[in-house]
């Protein structure tokens, strides 16, 4: 008898969401359960639709820059790189949605401790971060390259967003000490810093907007020395454009961030419409670079419609990709698209 009124206060504990919310937060450690509520479910449903329909595009894109020899060779710093590091970087945060959608859809509200659930909620923020500010060490790889003239290793942009991604972890780690118990839609309660999340709000607009006006200047720089329809220049204002895009679909979620912590209102509608964007930022920051460029548009856009259009007839000289790697001399650097012009 006693084993069953243990087993059924401990069925109540675990179906009540009222057991994990009957304290104030600050009463709550660490290592008590607290539970993502089921009145997040709708919210995160939709928002793993559509996290989800963005990863498996940026998917098709990896495929596509990997099937593509010329593509995946020389432009392996530039192109390649932001295309498989916005793919990677978002799984953790498809994993995280995927796991309370499906708990939530089964009418399971899914428990840990307040440690897992708040680390799991930040890391996720960081990566988050992490991927929006892939064009800052390609900016960088092509500043040494094209302005200072210099051979960095393709390891350069791995090494810095490496640092970068670290600077972003470290601080989902900081919200320990730093932070204090909150309720929240994630889980009830929640370790969370208002201090740390306007760091990392401020450290993502920091590194993009320097991508930005270290792209302008690599492209006010060749301007000076190439035609205005030179491969070089396309490659330069795709990366540009590269940069812009993290800024414009992510301002919505930096807003709200504002608003939900710090209690700055804002429109309306950057709850609903516009904070649909920051989702697709994975697909839409590495489209645009492949975008613009002439070559590589006209490539994507054969595979996908299946070669349906057929092809005009070239000679032999005509054949070649602008992309393809040509093997040029130590004193020419301007014959081939390449992520060192």
């Amino acid at each position: 008898m006693e084993n069953a009124s243990t087993t059924s206060v401990s069925t109540a504990i675990t179906e009540s969401p009222e057991f994990y919310n009957s304290l104030p937060p600050a009463n709550y450690d660490l290592a008590d359960l607290t539970v993502t509520p089921m009145t997040y479910r709708d919210r995160i449903t939709v928002e793993f639709i559509l996290n989800a329909t963005s990863w498996l595009f940026s998917a098709l894109l990896v495929i596509f820059v990997r099937l593509r020899k010329a593509i995946w060779m020389s432009l392996k710093s530039t192109i390649v790189f932001v295309t498989l590091g916005s793919f990677l970087l978002n799984i953790p945060l498809i994993l995280f949605q995927a796991w309370m959608v499906f708990n939530l859809q089964a009418g399971h509200q899914p428990v840990y401790t307040v440690f897992v659930c708040s680390f799991l909620k930040n890391f996720c923020s960081s990566t988050t971060s992490a991927y929006q500010v892939l064009p800052f060490a390609v900016s960088l790889y092509r500043y040494r390259t094209v302005v200072l003239k210099g051979h960095p290793s393709p390891w350069f942009v791995i090494n810095v967003h490496i640092i970068v991604t670290t600077i972003f972890i470290i601080y989902a780690f900081l919200n320990y000490p730093f932070g204090e118990n909150n309720k929240n839609d994630v889980c009830y309660t929640l370790r969370f810093s208002n201090g740390m999340e306007l760091v990392r709000i401020f450290s993502t607009l920091f590194f993009n907007f320097a991508a930005i006006i270290v792209n302008f200047v690599i492209l006010r720089f060749v301007k000076h020395f190439e035609n205005i329809q030179s491969k070089r220049i396309q490659l330069t204002q795709s990366l540009l454009i590269q940069s812009v895009i993290p800024v414009i679909v992510s301002l919505p979620l930096l807003l709200l961030s504002f608003e939900f912590y710090f209690g700055i209102p804002m429109p309306s509608s950057f709850g609903s419409t516009w904070y649909a964007l920051t989702f697709l930022g994975p697909f839409l920051m590495p489209l645009s670079s492949i975008l613009g460029i002439r070559s590589t548009r006209k490539e994507l856009l054969d595979t996908a419609l299946c070669g349906c259009f057929p092809k005009q007839s070239v000679g032999h000289s005509q054949m070649k990709s602008a992309i393809t790697v040509i093997m040029a001399s130590r004193h020419e650097r301007s014959f081939t698209i390449r992520d060192d012009d």
